[in-house]
């Protein structure tokens, strides 16, 4: 009898999904749009993000092995699943940011493409790096600008509320 371990790990690639190549290469464009749709907002954490991927494929009748499960555990991901024999790959990268949201991105892509996707150069993503930190310095003075508010201003008692004044009645 096996035991759980093995039945997950039983000849399974985690970066292999079976598919019907013709019907993923017919239905490409539809899939992108779905993941498109998919992405356009991001999630409360990794594995919501997972199931989402994962509910996608299955309409498409394209199982995720159960071991791919592990590879979306981490915090930030760039993974490549390979789809069937003939070339199709589905990409996908996710990343944490500070407020504990979740962005990602998802697509169906041939070889060519995987490779330029993969092969991201370290000058975009160091540019990236700089950008997310001057956001973060915008948004801290943004902050501090609203402490320095008098609490006064901030919590103005309002003059046409319903205390005695009778004549809107």
């Amino acid at each position: 009898m096996q035991n759980f371990k093995q039945f997950i790990n039983e000849g399974l690639n985690p970066n292999y999904i079976e598919v019907d190549s013709r019907f993923v290469e017919n239905n490409k464009d539809s899939i992108n749009a779905d993941f498109d749709r998919l992405t356009a907002q991001p999630y409360t954490n990794t594995m919501v993000f997972y199931n989402q991927i994962r509910g996608t494929l299955e309409r498409y009748g394209m199982i995720m092995p159960p071991s791919a499960t592990k590879q979306f555990m981490s915090t930030d991901g760039e993974l490549a699943f390979k789809l069937g024999e003939e070339g199709l790959n589905l990409y996908v990268v996710f990343n944490t940011h500070k407020n504990s949201y979740v962005d990602g991105y998802v697509q169906v892509v041939d070889d060519a493409e995987l490779d330029h996707l993969m092969s991201a150069d370290e000058e975009d993503m160091e540019d990236e790096v700089e950008e997310e930190a001057e956001e973060v310095e915008d948004e801290e003075d943004d902050m501090d600008d609203m402490e320095e508010m008098d609490t006064m201003e901030k919590y103005r008692k309002r003059r046409d509320d319903d205390s005695g004044n009778t004549g809107e009645y």
